[in-house]
């Protein structure tokens, strides 16, 4: 049977206007010796006459009405070829379209005189232009025979001659389906555009722009897709490319077949955007206002990748331009939308991948590579994460299975091709893995690219609502988007200004690709963050102070850098600048944190270990974690809920600074396990953050702000680095004014942010490395079992110092005079008497705080727990002198006046610990009925003899001198205050029954002489006579043993009565005093002249005691004789 279709009336047409074409009727086709045998069968097949076997039209359209799985020889199939060829050279159709188009043939009119083929080619190309429906209907089926048998086309055919010989793409049907030879030489050659030449590859590109109004032209596609765009778009008209994208809809669901050809449709598209006629349709206006060819395609017959326009439309998107007050159609859009999902669906549409990443998809993603549904992609990027990862661990790259620069730079390419960043479901695996998040966390209506964000702000503060499927997927898309960070729409439209004010950024600075100096930008809008660190004391500065003028960054820039930071810190891998610098170190002591955060953690935790570009790198992101510490992933995440309970007024005030502040006091003033205290993770988080800052006092936001310009003038011979030297430095000025009593050098900010430092340093022993390189043997060996939330630092002052080693003994007392000086940075008594400090020493000074407390320890409802503390502050004080500021200051002159002999002895042995050998000596002194001492020494000391007689261990002599007999006290059952103690051991005295030898007797002796000398020393006798006390002597002066002689005396006195209980206990107290006498007699006027002997003072001692002498016997000499006489004359009187 004849085919009955439109070649035959296009046949019957142009076979009148081909009679006159004398070599080709000359040669007819059956009588050729290549298709004499074709022609008999087709002439049976196809019920041609006799007659019309001369007619090659006749052939022609038997031959193209052939079933699919007949087939003419190879070479008759090549004479044919070679006949159209010729028919295409002569122009066999232009008379007649010149005849039927009439006017129309002037779209065409540069081309009038072109070579054969071209002027035809051209009405064919522009037949949408033309106004006679019969001109365009028949170009229309002039073109279905170009696509059906391409050598009409001469310009293909020459561009193609050596292409099609090479790859024998014009030689037989691609398979049975194909319906003619020539289509199948396209697809051959379109299936291969990497190995044809660029003037073939440009005429195939030109012939697939021609195919993309209607599928049917592509007639490869047309035949693969025919039954699936029956039952997957029955009701699609076509035209304009309808067919095609409803069948690209369907693309994971039709045959294989069509899948093949829809994907060699796209990878022509890739190479030129005019293949897709529904972008060219959707985005006419918008391509060609914002000149989208411009600088590839001058002379409008260069062909334009599809990833050049799909860039510059969404940068114009994303600028926010529009096309003269008119924006940016949403079909185009929607358009760009569709095309972005196909991209990211099938990387073996994207050139670039396929020529870069074969050998990674053949050695990562072999298992998903015929997959179409995004796997394959996100297997490459999972492999390059962990590429990355495993070159960390090993430090070099393992040629094996190493990660080419060339398909990281493919896949950072689709990346920023498909925005997903502004379009999360334009990646298929990422929309399927994260879809319930979204649904129960973020809101889709406010758009993609704030879903997006809301992503990663979830996976940042480990949302109970992430899934592990949804976050890793994320972390692979952001490892990319973290090389092409500017193509954050959010980010980029918030610091374009900022980025052209303050980083002289050039116009499209956040096309990095283009100039690598944009990549610049980002690192500066970083760097300038928060504008007071600019330049602060980098060693690249010299120390000298920043520039003050710097612009700051706008608060909505500030907003989206600090997102992106946030971000970012989830790993060192979206931070390309950290894992470049620091890899090594990663793998040297960060291969087991794996956790989100963990690894700069890692990197903070080693810092001093870190060397150059690294150490480098880590201090600048540091610095901006302690500006504001929502950037450090872990601290946010652990410690979230206390920041919103305790931290809220500063989270709102988006004070970073202070928040971390207020973490770091709420640490140390609730302890752990008690009420209010924070948990274990975030209280680690928060040492950790602590320790971190003692290695650059730029980690310590407020205290650099507070204190920087003070460190550049005071600190400089060489300026120290480290906090713990720039504390020290601060300390030393402070302290020199203080003591001069001149105006303070430091500022009053800094002098409140240095104390808060102090109080750090005091709080635990991993704060000060000082103390903990001096004391950690000390530690381990003596308080392994009560280091405490302290790290045994409380422990340690607990033990007497001859117990410690010399370099922990001197550390650790330099440690307890600066509590001693500035009760303020006591850590544990600021922290066990908050309550009471609060109600008693609110107004106190700083150095009094103790003393005032003291005062107020009677109280019935005084904290015991603070009680407590204050009565360690009161033994570790007893040991030294020095630790008691307010004795130390009102015995500055008794101590080398009366107890020299003590400190020269001490010195002797090379030791500069006094043990409380000086206030013992001090005591002796005290006691005396007539005290040589000052008013305000003896008052100082006759308050550690109360302190010592209510607390046993504040004697440090009778500990030394009274072991044994201490030791039996505390054994006794019901002997369990340091009165009781003391009771206990004043009756052995009593009794003779002390075992520790006469340093022990005479000790007691003194002791008890001390109630002699100020009732207050003999707590137990006080508290007996107290009512006696107001009733007799109420009037009596206290001092030098007035109060206790009153009561002696009432006790002696028949008219008076004493309550009973004082009666017992002052009569045992005369029966011990009287005792105590005998064992250590008061001083004696020999013992005062041996005392002045041994003084450093001597010299001026005897000096003046002889002046004193010589004017006695001057005085004697000139007025003994008046007194003679003045006596004679009232004798004579």
């Amino acid at each position: 049977m004849r085919r009955k279709c439109s070649i035959i009336f296009c046949s019957s047409l142009i076979f009148a206007t081909c009679t006159n074409s004398e070599n080709l009727e000359n040669d007819p086709i059956a009588k050729h010796p290549d298709c004499k045998k074709d022609v008999q069968v087709l002439q049976n097949m196809c019920e041609i006459r006799d007659e019309d076997l001369g007619n090659n039209w006749a052939i022609l359209d038997c031959i193209d009405s052939l079933p699919a799985d007949k087939q003419i020889s190879e070479s008759c199939d090549n004479h044919v070829w070679k006949f159209k060829l010729e028919v295409t050279k002569q122009d066999v159709f232009l008379e007649q379209a010149k005849e039927i188009c009439g006017d129309d043939v002037k779209v065409c009119s540069e081309e009038e005189n072109s070579e054969p083929g071209h002027f035809l080619a051209c009405l064919v190309e522009k037949k949408h232009e033309t106004k006679s429906l019969q001109c365009g209907k028949f170009l229309s089926q002039v073109e279905n025979i170009i696509f059906s048998d391409y050598r009409i086309i001469s310009t293909f055919m020459n561009a193609c001659d050596k292409d099609i010989s090479k790859l024998k793409c014009g030689k037989t049907r691609k398979s049975p389906d194909a319906h003619h030879s020539q289509g199948g030489t396209i697809q051959c050659l379109s299936e291969n555009m990497e190995e044809v030449e660029a003037s073939c590859k440009k005429e195939i590109l030109t012939i697939a722009e021609l195919q993309a109004d209607d599928y049917h032209l592509d007639r490869a596609l047309y035949l693969a897709c025919k039954n699936d765009r029956e039952e997957f778009c029955p009701r699609v008209q076509p035209g304009d490319g309808r067919v095609y994208k409803c069948l690209m809809k369907n693309k994971m669901s039709v045959s294989q077949t069509c899948q093949e050809q829809l994907v060699r449709r796209q990878q022509l598209i890739s190479q030129d955007f005019k293949v897709d006629g529904g972008l060219v349709k959707a985005c006419k206006e918008e391509i060609k206002h914002f000149s989208c060819r411009k600088g590839v395609d001058k002379d409008g017959k260069q062909t334009v990748k599809l990833a050049q326009i799909l860039l510059c439309l969404e940068g114009k998107v994303r600028d926010g331009e529009d096309m003269g007050g008119k924006e940016i159609g949403g079909v185009c859009i929607n358009e760009m939308r569709e095309i972005r999902r196909e991209l990211m669906e099938d990387y073996s549409i994207s050139p670039e991948l396929v020529a870069n990443c074969a050998a990674e998809i053949e050695h990562f993603c072999a298992a998903t590579k015929t997959q179409r549904n995004g796997k394959t992609i996100h297997c490459l990027m999972k492999a390059a994460m962990d590429q990355s990862e495993e070159n960390q661990k090993l430090a070099v790259n393992s040629a094996k299975s190493s990660f080419s620069k060339g398909c990281e730079s493919a896949l950072d390419q689709l990346v920023r091709e498909t925005q997903v960043l502004s379009d999360w479901q334009a990646d298929p695996v990422l929309e399927d893995a994260c879809d319930e998040v979204v649904a129960a966390a973020c809101d889709p209506k406010q758009g993609s690219d704030a879903v997006m964000s809301c992503l990663m702000e979830q996976l940042s503060k480990g949302s109970d609502r992430m899934t592990t499927q949804c976050s890793e997927v994320l972390m692979q898309v952001h490892y990319f988007l973290a090389r092409e960070i500017l193509i954050d729409e959010h980010l980029y439209k918030s610091c374009n200004k900022d980025a052209v004010k303050v980083c002289n950024g050039a116009p499209n600075w956040h096309q990095t690709e283009k100039d690598p100096r944009n990549q610049l930008v980002f690192p500066c809008l970083v760097r300038n963050l928060y504008a007071d660190d600019y330049g602060e004391d980098d060693e690249d500065t010299d120390g000298k102070k920043g520039d003050e003028n710097v612009p700051k960054l706008s608060e909505e820039c500030t907003q989206e850098v600090e997102r992106t930071l946030r971000q970012r810190a989830m790993s060192v891998q979206l931070h390309p600048e950290i894992e470049e610098d620091c890899r090594n170190f990663l793998h040297t002591f960060c291969t087991t944190h794996t956790k989100p955060g963990e690894e700069l953690g890692c990197l903070q935790e080693n810092f001093k270990s870190l060397e150059g570009d690294c150490q480098k790198t880590v201090s600048k992101y540091t610095r901006i974690e302690a500006k504001n510490p929502f950037l450090h992933p872990i601290i946010s995440k652990a410690c979230s809920n206390l920041i919103e309970r305790k931290c809220g007024l500063e989270a709102k005030a988006q004070d970073g600074s202070g928040v971390m502040e207020c973490l770091v006091r709420h640490k140390m003033e609730h302890a752990l396990g008690s009420k209010g205290a924070m948990n274990t993770k975030c209280r680690t988080v928060v040492e950790q953050w602590q320790i971190l800052t003692l290695q650059d006092w730029r980690f310590s936001f407020k205290f650099k702000e507070a204190c920087k310009d003070d460190i550049r003038e005071h600190c400089t011979e060489p300026r120290p680095k480290k906090k713990q030297d720039v504390i020290e430095c601060l300390v030393l000025a402070v302290a020199s004014d203080t003591a001069e009593e001149e105006k303070h050098r430091i500022k009053k900010a800094c002098r409140a942010e240095l104390k808060f430092e102090l109080l750090q340093k005091h709080s635990n022993v991993k704060l000060d490395p000082v103390l903990e390189e001096a004391c950690g043997a000390d530690i381990e060996k003596f308080c392994e079992k009560e280091i405490g939330e302290d790290g045994g630092l409380e422990c340690l002052k607990s033990k007497g110092h001859d117990n410690l080693s010399r370099k922990c003994k001197k550390v650790l007392f330099q440690e307890e005079k600066e509590e001693a000086e500035d009760n303020d940075i006591d850590f544990a008594l600021m922290r066990g008497c908050k309550r009471e400090i609060k109600e008693h020493c609110a107004d106190e000074d700083a150095k009094n705080v103790l003393q005032c407390l003291k005062d107020f320890s009677d109280d019935s409802n005084f904290d015991l727990k603070c009680l407590k503390v204050i009565g360690k502050r009161i033994i570790q004080h007893a040991k030294d002198y020095r630790l008691n500021p307010s004795l130390a200051d009102s015995c500055k002159r008794d101590i080398p006046k009366f107890c020299g002999d003590v400190l020269n002895k001490i010195n002797k042995g090379d030791e500069d610990f006094y043990e409380g050998h000086v206030i013992a000596c001090l005591k002796q002194k005290a006691i005396q009925k007539h005290s040589k001492l000052s008013d305000q020494c003896r008052k100082e000391i006759m308050n550690t003899l109360s302190d010592s007689a209510k607390i046993v261990d504040a004697d440090p002599v009778l500990e030394q001198n009274c072991p044994n007999s201490l030791a039996i006290c505390r054994n006794k059952p019901n002997v369990d205050t340091g009165m009781k103690i003391n009771e206990c051991l004043k009756e052995m005295f009593e009794k003779k029954t002390l075992v520790d030898g006469e340093l022990c007797n005479k000790h007691l002796a003194q002791i008890i002489e001390g109630t002699g000398a100020d009732i207050h020393a003999d707590p137990v006798l006080h508290n007996a006579c107290a009512v006696d006390l107001r009733k007799f002597c109420r009037d009596v002066p206290q001092g030098e043993g007035r109060m206790f002689g009153c009561l002696v005396s009432v006790s002696r006195e028949e008219k008076f009565s004493l309550e009973p209980e004082c009666k017992t206990v002052l009569t045992k107290r005369i029966e011990m005093y009287d005792l105590a006498v005998k064992v250590a007699p008061l001083e004696s006027a020999q013992e005062l002249i041996q005392s002045v002997m041994k003084s450093p003072h001597r010299n001026y001692l005897v000096s003046t005691g002889m002046m004193f002498l010589g004017m006695v016997f001057v005085f004697g000499l000139c007025f003994g004789r008046v007194t003679k006489r003045l006596r004679n004359e009232i004798k004579n009187r």
